[in-house]
């Protein structure tokens, strides 16, 4: 009996433990940084979302400020949405350590213009599809707010959505970011 009660017990904490990495998705955005299927405890996955109405495009990304203290950048993933076409690929994702980007996660993806893969016109994209995705690992001991787009004031540098044409689609305030923060 004792067992079962203990058992018990553990499984009632385990469901208030968020775990060491806590995200908050943001509210309603045109787009929208979500948490998708995260691999590890010590890893987050964040999906770039198209928001609750259809868009039409042809790149995307942003550049977002964090605490590169208490994360590291762990992959990239291109979506099909968006087709990046084929070797090279027109997306990227890296952590910048110097220079005008410094300490930002810049993210970006682009239907192919020319070559193996391309796409000769904007895509037209329903809610909810995934744009692209990006991995972060948390840093051990590390611990507080490595970024928060629900603070008042938040604004991405730079993001959004262009159409083929260089036209903005989405601007970088209607990018939503939630806020991410690393548990003691």
């Amino acid at each position: 009996m004792k067992a079962l009660v203990l058992l018990l017990s553990l499984a009632a904490c385990g469901d208030n433990d968020r775990g060491p990495i806590r995200y908050t998705d943001p509210g309603a955005g045109k787009l929208r940084l979500i948490q998708g299927p995260s691999p590890a405890a010590d890893r987050l996955l964040l999906e770039l979302v198209v928001g609750d109405q259809p868009l039409t495009g042809y790149s995307v990304g942003f550049d977002l400020p964090l605490d590169d203290t208490k994360v590291t950048f762990g992959a990239f993933h291109p979506g099909t949405a968006l087709n990046p076409g084929t070797t090279p690929i027109a997306a990227v994702g890296t952590f910048v350590r110097s220079g005008p980007l410094a300490h930002e996660l810049v993210t970006a993806q682009s239907q192919k213009a020319s070559g193996d893969g391309a796409t000769p016109s904007d895509t037209t994209l329903q809610p909810g599809t995934v744009l692209y995705s990006v991995e972060l690992a948390m840093v051990p001991h590390a611990h507080g707010v490595v970024f928060d787009g629900s603070a008042a004031g938040f604004l991405l540098p730079s993001g959004g959505m262009r159409d083929r044409a260089g036209t903005a689609v989405v601007l970088a305030n209607e990018v939503a970011i939630g806020r991410l923060e690393l548990a003691p």
